[in-house]
Formats: structure tokens, sequence, C-alpha cells
């Protein structure tokens, strides 16, 4: 009997843990955040960004996000929107939703190419989301502009699309996969990223197991763009989002899903 109880009692265990870890990946988490940003415009000040990327295969509900229609400037969306196989009704109703909420900007991620372009192009263009494939749009508060840099995955002309806006200009730039983010040389403000899932399963103590090595140190969170110590031409930060939606199995432990809700703000030291 005492091994009978021992048994059903890590069978119940399991079982709450699956629950819990389900919906880790499900809960619609908004991390709401203020960013100081070097040489942005005044006017700009206070200006909102709805970030978000990995939604992969998650449909997002109406409910969650209509409230921010009047709240937010911008909606920015860091790749990965699909993945192979997807039912392509889910990336038109999440496409849709987002550039209802506001002027929606996109760039791929590894599974958006996996999954094919020619369909996401199309969806792109007919719900209003400007897909940045190597470009640049240009964000306007009165005679202000913000640049807005769009790396393609696994593209190496970031810097040259860097290289091409006048110094003074503030630059925020949405590479899909930090580390590529980290080999930009050229000067950037901010920069907007994702891929890792944080991990998507991290065990307490040991940290995200599933995750290359290569990422662990930027595996989610706020990260200095200065190479080191005597590095003073970057000045930025770059944020590496949990994502929205999960990859391979619908699970997340210590690691729910986010997406970002950012406050852009004027340097303390550059406030006239």
């Amino acid at each position: 009997m005492v091994i009978l109880a021992w048994f059903v009692a890590v069978i119940l265990a399991g079982i709450a843990l699956l629950i819990h870890m389900w919906r880790e990946a499900h809960v619609h988490h908004i991390v709401s955040e203020e960013v100081d940003v070097p040489n942005l415009p005044s006017s700009f000040d206070g200006s909102k960004i709805l970030y978000l990327s990995d939604i992969h295969k998650r449909k997002l509900k109406k409910n969650d996000l209509e409230h921010l229609r009047s709240r937010v400037d911008w909606v920015i969306i860091g790749g990965d929107v699909a993945e192979k196989g997807i039912s392509w009704p889910i990336v038109r109703h999440n496409m849709s939703l987002l550039s209802y909420i506001a002027p929606a900007f996109a760039v791929y991620g590894n599974h958006d190419k996996r999954a094919g372009t020619v369909h996401l192009e199309s969806i792109f263009r007919d719900t209003g989301v400007q897909l940045l494939k190597d470009s640049i749009a240009y964000l306007r508060k009165g005679k202000s502009k913000l640049c807005l840099v769009g790396v393609d995955y696994r593209s190496r002309r970031g810097d040259s699309l860097l290289a091409e806006l006048d110094t003074k200009d503030c630059k925020i730039a949405i590479v899909h996969d930090p580390l590529e983010a980290l080999h930009l040389n050229a000067p950037v403000d901010l920069i907007l990223s994702g891929h890792t899932h944080g991990g998507q399963l991290v065990f307490p103590g040991f940290g995200p197991v599933f995750l290359n090595k290569a990422y662990r140190t930027v595996s989610s969170g706020w990260f200095s763009l200065k190479k080191d110590g005597n590095d003073t031409e970057q000045e930025g930060k770059m944020l590496v989002s949990k994502g929205y939606g999960t990859n391979h199995l619908p699970l997340r432990l210590c690691c729910p899903a986010e997406m970002h809700l950012i406050t852009l703000r004027v340097l303390s030291s550059e406030k006239p």
C-alpha cells in the first residue's frame, strides 16, 4: 500500500507539473518597462511600443490586446510569427490583430523562412504589417523622426544599413537572433531581439538546460551593447524577449510567455 501511495503521489505531482508548464506557456503576460534611449528626440519621450516575438502557433486573443489600441504608438514584431506546418489563418488573424492595435512592423525569424516566405509576404501585405527585410522605416512625431532598421535573419547587411543613417539619428534595430545583434559594429541605440524563448524550460539552480551554450549569456532580459569597458561608441541596450509562443512542446517552466510594453525615454543627461 505504501508503494502504491507513493506511485499515485508521483503521478499526481507529474500531472500537476504538466498543468503548470502548460499554463506558463499560455499565460498572457505583458511586461511594462521604461528604457532610456540615446539620441531619442524629445518629441518621442513617452512614446510606447508593443514588442513581441516568437509567436509561432499561438493564437492571439482580441480581448487581451484591444485595450492597448489607444495606448500604443507602434507594434514591433521580432520574428517567428509562423513555423513549418502552421495553419495560415492563425498567422493572418494574429497579424490583423496586431496591425489593428497600431502601425506594425516585422522582421523574419528562422522559422518564418522554413514556413514559407511567399505565404508570409502575402499575409503581411494584406494585413498592413510592414515587413522590414534589410530595410529602414521612419517613425515620426511632429518634425522629428526615429529610424527603425529591420535586419533580415542571417543577413550581414546590418552594419551597412546603419551606416546609411546620420550619426545623430536615433536608431532602433530589430534583429531576431541576439548573437547576430551582438556582431553589429555600427552604433545603434536600441535593439529588439528574441529567438531564445528564454530557454523555455528553465530548471531552478541549473538554468535553461536545452538552450545552446552560446545563447545562455543572452537568454532573456536587457543587455548593454558595449563591447568592453573602453567602448565609447555603443551606448545602447538590447532586449531579448522570452517570446510569446513555444517551440516544439507547448510547455514552459520557470520561463513564462511574455510580450513587452516599452516606454521610450530621453536620457536624463539629454533632457533640457
